[in-house]
């Protein structure tokens, strides 16, 4: 597949430029300083672009079979680049042709269904800490929803650095019991095995840590 990674100069985007290479893909890698991505490597296309410049994605987005939103922010100040620049991703991607999407969201934008003690300490903690981003999170996951593409939002909770391990856990169309942290190579190995998945197709997926064993749930 032809695999647009928007975010590519990031932590976990680097990752996922890795894995996508690994499993054969052609990337292009989408970043503000594309210098920040390793290379030059076979079957990689460093672009620089932002995403908040609707016009910069027109090149990269062309020919796309699938494209990759992993955006990050410094500092957790009130933000709109996860919103709006998933917004211009998902126009470029609907005026190009390009069905599949998977965005990275947060698993802290559902909480409801934790235990009660542990509800509490998630929405005091993390909550207050990232209210910011997880607002901007909120608009960019009715953007993807309000989209035609063949949309994943992918919740993770918090994300570490190393593996990958193979030992994460998710839930389509539903929760995980007791999510833990899970790490970022993790995360990049199950979104690059499930481009071409249509079971989660318009779906909302639940990654953590913990045991190897899916758990998947219908929507």
């Amino acid at each position: 597949m032809n695999v647009l990674i928007v975010g590519a100069a990031g932590r976990t985007g680097g990752l996922l430029v890795d894995r996508a290479l690994a499993e054969g893909h052609t990337v292009t890698a989408l970043a503000r300083d594309p210098g920040k991505v390793p290379g030059p490597r076979a079957g990689l296309t460093a672009v620089r672009a932002d995403v908040l410049e609707p016009a910069a994605l027109t090149g990269p987005m062309s020919g796309q079979d699938a494209v990759v939103v992993a955006l990050g922010v410094r500092g957790r100040g009130a933000t709109t680049v996860f919103s709006a620049g998933c917004g211009n991703v998902i126009a470029a991607a609907e005026a190009a042709g390009v069905r599949r999407l998977v965005a990275m969201s947060s698993a802290g934008l559902d909480t409801g269904h934790l235990p009660q003690p542990q509800r509490l300490v998630t929405r005091l903690v993390v909550g207050l800490a990232y209210r910011e981003i997880h607002a901007d999170l909120a608009r960019m996951e009715e953007a993807v929803r309000a989209s035609a593409l063949d949309w994943t939002i992918l919740r993770a909770p918090m994300l570490k650095d190393g593996g990958p391990t193979g030992a994460y856990r998710v839930a389509v169309g539903g929760h995980l019991d007791r999510p833990g942290p899970v790490d970022r190579a993790d995360v990049a190995d199950w979104i690059v095995r499930d481009l071409r998945e249509p079971a989660t197709f318009g779906q909302f997926v639940e990654i953590g840590g913990g045991s190897a064993k899916s758990s998947r749930k219908a929507g």
